[in-house]
């Protein structure tokens, strides 16, 4: 059985209505029966009541207390025939037997009468009757039913009552119930809009709002609570972002100025805080990468051959290698390898991860670019690897591992990082058997094109 905290609300609620109705269902049937019961024994006293009435107003009473019964000849006939099921008895004022549907009557009805109990509704143990006596002018009158009779009337009106209630019931049970179910599913489909919404809502859609239209109106404040902390969110990121991006772009300016004047200055005694300039250049510029990845979602909708973003990748990096003593080799894809993806964010990625094994791979070696049909590229470089301890905090934002060099800002691989997220994909880093590290660019997840 699932544990009750997996039950979804929908469910709860259709069982809980199902469990309602059925006992509803059960207490209706019950209720119902317990009435016809009830109008069953009121309308056999009635019939009693009635058979004593035709009785007493056929009944001739002498002055001297003799009694006289002239039945009508239908009335008689039913008597007579009824087998035994309907019985009447007349005594008369002197307590002698006047009148009997059967001599069997007598010895039924007459106990009642000789005891002189009052008049009313009595049974009989002997033969099971259930009868009615009155006294008019002092001459006893009883009538009387076969409780058996009685019985099987009863138990045909319970069957009858219980299959026609089945038929009826039950499948009013189960439209109730069913109705109940789509009434419950519709009020719940606003949640689940709400929830849809809700994934959709993120850094690269930040004006992304719950809606509110159609929601109930118990929720609505909620969502609206939901939304206006959305809005709070949106409007801190929003000045983080900003932050970023001023900040950045007043750096640049008074560096490009330093980093002229630097180039004008005779003689190498400057080269130190030369490098320190450079390496300030190249913070603020990736610093204005991250700010504009997370300014404004990247449209990944272009149609990109990745052979080609290598090759241009390949190209802006190659004097950088020369000058260092390394060489770039790129592995040749016979096919091109086309995606749905963003140009230029996808050259930025891999020119990030290409200058990342140029900063640890030792003069004279080789840095290989690997482009496979699926959509992965890799990096691979002779440095002294990645530990593994230190795989995944590498692609966050300012950290540097132990055994890399220092000289990096900490942001090339995070925006690699966002990059690869925006596309569907993801980066990683793992050894090469042989020694070195391996960087993975995987967008096999962007949907390919034809």
């Amino acid at each position: 059985m699932r544990p009750r905290g997996e039950w979804s609300l929908q469910a709860r609620l259709a069982w809980g209505l199902a469990a309602v109705m059925a006992v509803a269902i059960g207490l209706a049937g019950a209720g119902v029966a317990w009435r016809a019961l009830a109008t069953v024994n009121s309308l056999e006293d009635q019939a009693l009541q009635a058979q004593a009435r035709d009785i007493q107003r056929n009944l001739t009473v002498a002055p001297d207390g003799t009694a006289t019964l002239s039945l009508p000849a239908d009335l008689d006939a039913a008597y007579r025939y009824s087998a035994g099921s309907d019985l009447y008895l007349v005594l008369d004022r002197r307590g002698q037997v006047a009148a009997t549907s059967s001599s069997g009557a007598s010895t039924i009805l007459e106990p009642f009468l000789r005891d002189q109990a009052p008049p009313g509704f009595f049974h009989s143990t002997p033969g099971g009757y259930y009868g009615f006596t009155i006294s008019v002018d002092g001459v006893w009158i009883a009538v009387a039913q076969d409780g058996h009779h009685r019985d099987v009337l009863r138990d045909s009106l319970m069957t009858e009552f219980s299959v026609t209630a089945l038929w009826l019931l039950v499948p009013i049970g189960c439209a109730a119930v069913l109705v109940g179910v789509l009434t419950i599913r519709s009020g719940l489909r606003p949640l689940s809009s709400a929830s849809v919404a809700a994934t959709e809502i993120g850094p690269e859609q930040p004006t992304r709002r719950l809606p509110l239209a159609g929601m109930p109106r118990e929720i609505q404040p909620l969502v609206a609570a939901v939304n206006s902390a959305l809005d709070r969110l949106a409007r801190g990121l929003d000045v983080q972002r900003r932050f970023t991006a001023d900040a950045a772009h007043e750096l640049r300016t008074p560096l490009s100025v330093l980093t002229a004047r630097f180039d004008e200055l005779p003689g190498n005694e400057f080269d130190a805080m030369r490098r320190d300039v450079d390496r300030m250049n190249r913070l603020v510029d990736q610093l204005l990468k991250m700010a504009r990845l997370e300014s404004l979602p990247l449209d990944v909708s272009q149609v990109v051959d990745l052979n080609e973003v290598v090759i241009e990748a390949i190209s802006m990096l190659a004097p950088l290698a020369i000058r260092q003593g390394k060489e770039l080799v790129r592995a040749e894809t016979a096919q091109p390898v086309r995606v749905h993806g963003n140009r230029a964010a996808l050259v930025t990625a891999l020119v990030n991860l290409i200058e990342n094994a140029l900063a640890h791979a030792p003069a004279g070696s080789a840095i290989e670019i690997v482009l496979t049909a699926g959509g992965k590229v890799n990096v691979l470089d002779r440095g002294p690897g990645v530990p593994e301890s230190e795989r995944e905090a590498i692609f966050r934002r300012f950290h540097r591992g132990r055994t890399r060099s220092s000289s990096g800002a900490g942001l090339g691989l995070a925006i690699v990082t966002e990059i690869a997220a925006a596309h569907g994909g993801s980066v990683s880093a793992s050894s090469r058997p042989s020694g070195g590290a391996v960087f993975s660019f995987d967008i096999c997840g962007a949907r390919t094109a034809g």
